[in-house]
């Protein structure tokens, strides 16, 4: 992952430099003190986080803010400055800026800060990778995080749930199942969260239209560099049983009722 450090004061700039240093070996650490390098920056493809003063001999952070949100959509901005007053501030958020530090005593918490911005953005891209994998699935596929609620959703989980990914991401597992299959769902995501592999079994499901269906439904933990599990993917195929039978049956008795209505 990359940072960009955007300050022009070489003394902050090499402070800033250090502490990510030492705190992220890994990480690619970019650094802008002058409006040109700011702007050769910004011809790179990605950049995940931007640190930057909010006054600038050349500028000013909410400009460097209002740019780099253009360029990188999904880059998390954190100011740490020793200027801007409450308006300068709410105007930053509003432009999508990730958090707001003060000089001195901000230098302290830029690491636990930086930290959130680069997992949270990280998290971000996981689910994007994720989403598009799971587009050129034929299957029902679709994923949870760790809290239960839905971050993905295909074609395929369209067609056999009737939901919409607009309609369900968000929602809680819950809503895919039946009410006699939800203490069964619970534990299941439950285990695989302690990264058990649930290998597909039965469960009842629910439409959107309230209409049962017999799913095969399987679990299975997906981790981010080989940490903490962040996200279940699901895999569902629909049994056929329950919600074939109870169509025939209607599809039966409609058909019975003209008869009738017809003598």
């Amino acid at each position: 992952m990359e940072l960009l450090i955007v300050d022009d004061s070489p003394t902050d700039r090499m402070v800033m430099k250090s502490r990510m240093q030492r705190a992220f070996p890994a990480l690619q650490i970019l650094l802008a003190g002058e409006a040109a390098e700011f702007s050769d920056v910004l011809k790179r493809e990605n950049c995940d986080v931007v640190i930057t003063d909010y006054w600038l001999g050349w500028g000013d952070g909410l400009s460097v803010l209002q740019r780099v949100r253009k360029r990188w959509a999904r880059c998390k901005v954190i100011f740490l400055t020793g200027n801007g007053g409450e308006e300068v501030v709410a105007e930053a958020f509003k432009y999508g800026l990730f958090y707001y530090l003060l000089k001195p005593d901000g230098f302290e918490n830029l690491v636990t800060v930086t930290r959130t911005a680069l997992e949270t953005k990280q998290r971000e891209d996981h689910y994007i990778m994720l989403a598009s994998m799971l587009g050129a699935v034929p299957d029902a596929v679709f994923s949870f995080d760790a809290q239960g609620a839905l971050t993905t959703w295909n074609r395929g989980a369209e067609q056999l749930f009737g939901y919409s990914a607009a309609e369900i991401v968000g929602k809680q597992l819950e809503t895919l199942v039946a009410t006699s299959g939800r203490a069964e769902a619970r534990r299941a995501l439950g285990r695989a969260l302690k990264g058990e592999v649930i290998v597909p079994h039965e469960l009842a499901c629910a439409r959107r239209d309230g209409s049962r269906i017999n799913t095969s439904i399987s679990f299975a933990p997906v981790r981010i560099d080989e940490r903490q599990i962040s996200t279940i993917a699901c895999i569902a195929r629909e049994l056929p049983g329950l919600h074939r039978s109870q169509n025939g049956l209607g599809t039966r008795a409609r058909a019975a009722q003209a008869a009738e209505r017809s003598h």
